[in-house]
């Protein structure tokens, strides 16, 4: 999976998220230490979605930047965004996992019936070959199938 993908799972949930979009999700206790004020925000289910998704993806992202090497990435910042999606998914009742898995299952079925063009050429093939070589003018057999012969059924 690449990066067609995660573009490919950000548009079959903003898809299916259309409806539930609308629904605001209500931030509260979002608190200013500086200015010792407090403030609700206010945020679309889908808006709420697209960030857990993207802080997947980053933790996926900087796991193959980093990989093991960056000490302070492993230990703290990829634990904390970790904690930070799975704590917006549950409080939005949103399983990630599941909605990868079926996005992949879609994806992959997709992949897989894009290139009929080739099952129509290997069927061809395997019809054609169990036919008899042509003879020539001369009647004297060429000892060869022309794929282009093979196709039309000539």
């Amino acid at each position: 999976m690449g990066i067609g993908f995660i573009f490919f799972f950000l548009d079959e949930e903003e898809k299916r998220l259309t409806k539930e979009e609308e629904k605001q999700v209500m931030i509260e206790k979002a608190i200013n230490l500086r200015l010792m004020c407090d403030y609700v925000v206010s945020c679309s289910y889908g808006d709420i979605v697209l960030l857990i998704c993207m802080l997947h993806d980053y933790i996926k992202m900087m796991d193959k930047i980093k990989g093991e090497d960056d000490i302070q990435w492993k230990v703290y910042y990829r634990q904390k965004f970790q904690n930070m999606a799975d704590r917006l998914a549950e409080q939005i009742e949103y399983d990630y996992e599941a909605a990868v898995e079926k996005c992949r299952k879609k994806w992959e079925k997709q992949e897989k019936n894009s290139d009929v063009g080739e099952d129509a050429l290997v069927l061809a093939l395997k019809r054609g070959a169990g036919k008899k070589p042509e003879k020539t003018e001369e009647g004297k057999n060429d000892g060869r199938n022309h794929v282009s012969e093979i196709i039309s059924g000539v």
